[in-house]
């Protein structure tokens, strides 16, 4: 987006608000990069079904899925262990298989873990090597971590 854009203003309930800001934090967007995308993503799932689209098209919506797929992750992977760790869970597995994952290519599905899986390591957490796969993963706080 460019400064040129049109721009909109408009009024939201502080409660929807905070929910913008909350969301654009934890996918390191601006807020209105944030609606941007929301509102993006909801004129997607209008697309009908009959529409015949060029692989170009194909490439920029598949580009659309696995930013969303990667927010979507990183989203349920943080929500369940902030869920978990304070009912005294150490180990958290992340159910996925909803996500539909075996579809993707293995450079793709690399990339959806990506942004979850970094910040995971960069917090301290272990990330069970033979239980990641399209239906989810398993992470655990080490040992070593004082309690």
């Amino acid at each position: 987006m460019s400064r040129e854009d049109p721009q909109l203003r408009i009024r939201l309930p502080i409660e929807l608000k905070e929910k913008i800001e909350d969301s654009a934090k934890a996918n390191n967007r601006s807020m209105n990069a944030e609606i941007v995308q929301r509102l993006d993503g909801s004129f997607m799932d209008e697309e009908p079904g009959d529409e015949v689209i060029s692989a170009e098209e194909a490439i920029q919506i598949v580009s659309k899925a696995r930013d969303e797929l990667s927010a979507i992750i990183f989203k349920r992977t943080f929500s369940e262990i902030n869920k978990k760790v304070r009912i005294g869970h150490t180990i958290f597995h992340i159910h996925l298989a909803d996500l539909e994952l075996d579809g993707l290519s293995d450079d793709d599905f690399d990339a959806v873990f990506h942004k979850t899986f970094t910040r995971l390591k960069e917090l301290g957490y272990e990330i069970w090597d033979k239980t990641w796969d399209v239906t989810g993963f398993t992470a655990q706080i080490p040992d070593n971590n004082p309690s």
